[in-house]
């Protein structure tokens, strides 16, 4: 016969048996469960992902090559297989021209703990480091990541910094001028001595046209209010063309540009594909969305793992011929048949 005490030891005993079955029975679940992730992963099953990463895509000017550089960002982030909503989630913010607003948006993105910032022109790159001293930054649509300040090489660069950049091909589009216009000796070109990479562009064109024997004339300009001026003050300088160099200026203004351009009758020749919509004859820009879909394949790289410190900076050499046959039709110029075939043609504005 049990007891009463002998029965409070029996249910205790059970108590103790159970609650050591249930400890096994937990412990041998969660190895259970370990070893499984460990089989899904070696097998490339995995399913759980890392985390979901917040970007932040910042603009300077809004232009049609600027939206170009951005789909191609996005682009090369869902090539790399990156999914929106799972992987990283995004927002994309621009200046509309304008440094204080750019810093505001800066500051904003690190207010909201951006993981990565990506940048689209060298203002825009130029304010996000001044700021964003250990947020990865991820460049495009810009001409010399080294004249920016990222670093001495495309491989000893800032540790927090890489991207994709690439400058005009002024020897280029000096070829093409030839080809174009054989007679021609004087070219007139518009320079912004206030952005670090239109001056980098300007020189490269300088240095093209004089090893062809071209004179180059120069007027200066240092805000949108000047542009007209400026190129009206041009165009009165006995040119036989215009050759823009690329700034951010340039083509945010540009219809004053080539307002000046058709009342001298004069052709435009440029960097931006978006100023032969806008009245230029011909540009030969580098393929921005092909830049901006290396940077999006850059920016994957980070989000996957890598150092920006150990990603080398990608250069590029792409280029897109556009000519508005509109243009050279009212101005009498013939386009050899050459440039005809691999240019996409624009009409007049």
């Amino acid at each position: 016969m049990i007891t009463l005490p002998g029965l409070k030891r029996l249910s205790v005993g059970v108590g103790l048996i159970v609650l050591a079955a249930a400890i096994l029975l937990l412990s041998d679940t969660a190895s259970r469960r370990k070893a499984r992730a460990v089989v899904e992963a070696s097998n490339g099953n995995a399913t759980e992902h890392p985390k979901r990463w917040k970007l932040r895509v910042l603009e300077y000017v809004n232009v049609a090559d600027v939206e170009e550089c951005e789909k191609g960002v996005f682009t090369g982030l869902r090539d790399a297989g990156l999914v929106e909503g799972r992987d990283f989630e995004q927002r994309v913010l621009n200046a509309q021209g304008d440094m204080a607003t750019l810093n505001s948006l800066v500051d904003a993105a690190l207010t909201d703990q951006a993981d990565l910032i990506i940048t689209l022109s060298t203002p825009t790159l130029q304010a996000a480091m001044q700021r964003a001293r250990s947020t990865p930054i991820v460049h495009t649509f810009m001409a010399s990541a080294i004249a920016a300040g990222v670093g001495k090489s495309d491989t000893d660069h800032k540790p927090n910094v890489t991207g994709a950049y690439g400058g005009a091909d002024c020897y280029g589009i000096i070829e093409i001028i030839r080809k174009v216009m054989p007679n021609a000796k004087r070219i007139g070109a518009l320079s912004t001595p206030g952005e670090v990479n239109a001056v980098y562009n300007y020189d490269l064109l300088v240095k093209a046209a004089t090893a062809a024997g071209f004179e180059v004339e120069t007027v200066g300009m240092n805000g949108p209010s000047e542009v007209a001026d400026a190129a009206l003050a041009l165009c009165g300088r006995q040119v036989d063309l215009l050759c823009i160099p690329n700034s951010n200026l340039v083509v945010s203004a540009f219809p004053s540009i080539a307002k000046a351009a058709r009342q001298a009758r004069l052709p435009v020749f440029g960097f931006f594909s978006s100023i032969t919509k806008q009245g230029a004859l011909l540009a030969w820009s580098r393929d921005y969305y092909d830049m901006g879909r290396d940077g999006g394949t850059l920016a994957a790289r980070v989000i996957r793992g890598e150092s920006p410190a150990k990603i080398p900076l990608m250069p590029a050499t792409k280029n897109r011929l556009t000519i508005n046959l509109d243009v050279a039709k009212t101005l009498g110029i013939a386009i050899p048949e050459e440039l005809l075939r691999s240019a996409k043609k624009q009409s007049a504005p």
